[in-house]
């Protein structure tokens, strides 16, 4: 199905161009009878072009035109009513329609002035293509009104509710303008599609009209290089801290460590020992057993040297006794009295003197 639209655009498209030339044709002979005076032919030809019978495809630009060069040639010809009435015709289809005063005559400027005060029209010209800079350049809108009247020019984005104000007040004839690409609060305009709206009253027969203009915006950034280019001494912020603060600051590190090594060296040299070694004053510790019930030895360091000096009394006197099976001396022997300390009562009761344990008796 798609092909067979396709291969029909195709086929009537030369006789679409055919025709439009054709009408293109007429139009030229008709202006160039209009300049020689010649009417008759100018109006025959013309009413061809406008006729609804006419098989040739007329645009609604070629037809403004053909109302336009009837009107001032039914004028020349005296008919100026009729001649109103095309210019008319000519100025609702086209707010911009004018005659040039290089081309037509003061009674055909007349009867033109007539029709556009007595039509009220507003227009505005399509937006040409084109890049600005917001900085610097403006885009230019072009509105219009037949004749005197109170108009009002606004802009939006579609479907927002926000307008922006481009120019209210009297106007009579064409006004240009101009806009930055900014929005109200001072941003720049967003892509997308935009909406101008004219709006506008006579104040000669207090009619009303309206007409709107649709154009997509679009931001054009420059291309991003590959590379950043180096930037200079002057781009740059000030340093917070000069260049030479990393090393200074592994030297102290160097320092602190150094010191925390040769301190206690040094501290040790001053008092004649070293700090790794045991102290002069004190032979090794000695490694004494202590034993339960059950034989199990258990043994700790102690510093005989300290302990003696911390003992103020004499260690009592060394004496021997002779132990039972039960671990205590027999009744009424010279051995009567219990062992005082708790490692002569361990002794004598496990018997370590008649074992040949660990010593004859508590040292």
């Amino acid at each position: 199905m798609s092909r067979i639209a396709l291969v029909a655009l195709l086929l009537g498209a030369p006789a679409a161009g055919a025709a439009q030339g054709t009408t293109a044709e007429m139009l030229d002979r008709a202006v160039h009878y209009h300049a020689e005076l010649d009417v008759e032919r100018e109006v025959a030809i013309l009413r061809g072009i406008v006729s609804p019978n006419s098989p040739f495809i007329v645009t609604q630009e070629q037809r403004g035109l053909a109302y336009k060069y009837l009107g001032a040639a039914l004028v020349v010809r005296g008919q100026a009513d009729s001649g109103i009435l095309y210019f008319r015709a000519a100025i609702e289809r086209d707010p911009f329609t004018d005659l040039e005063p290089q081309k037509f005559t003061p009674k055909e400027l007349a009867a033109f002035g007539e029709a556009k005060r007595l039509t009220f029209a507003l227009g505005v010209r399509p937006v040409t293509p084109d890049t600005i800079d917001p900085r610097t350049d403006r885009l230019t809108f072009t509105v219009l009104s037949t004749h005197a009247a109170a108009l009002r020019v606004e802009l939006r984005a579609t479907g927002a509710s926000t307008m922006l104000p481009l120019y209210a007040g009297d106007n009579d004839g064409p006004r240009d303008l101009q806009w930055d690409g900014l929005l109200g609060d001072g941003r720049l305009a967003p892509p997308g599609r935009y909406e101008l709206l004219v709006t506008g009253s006579s104040r000669l027969n207090e009619r009303r009209d309206s007409t709107r203009l649709y154009f997509s915006l679009d931001q054009d950034h420059s291309p991003l290089d590959d590379t950043l280019p180096a930037l200079r001494s002057d781009e740059l912020l000030p340093e917070q801290l000069p260049p030479g603060m990393a090393r200074s600051e592994l030297l102290k590190g160097f320092g602190l460590a150094a010191a925390a090594l040769l301190i206690p060296r040094t501290l040790a040299a001053a008092a004649g020992r070293s700090p790794w070694a045991w102290r002069a004053s004190s032979p090794p510790p000695e490694w004494r057993a202590s034993f339960t019930g059950n034989a199990t030895a258990r043994f700790r360091p102690t510093w005989l040297p300290t302990r003696v000096a911390a003992r103020s009394a004499p260690p009592p006197t060394r004496r021997s006794y002779s132990a039972t099976a039960s671990g205590w001396p027999k009744r009424g022997s010279s051995s009567a009295r219990r062992p005082g300390s708790v490692r002569e009562r361990r002794a004598a009761h496990l018997g370590l003197d008649r074992c040949g344990g660990l010593g004859a008796g508590p040292g």
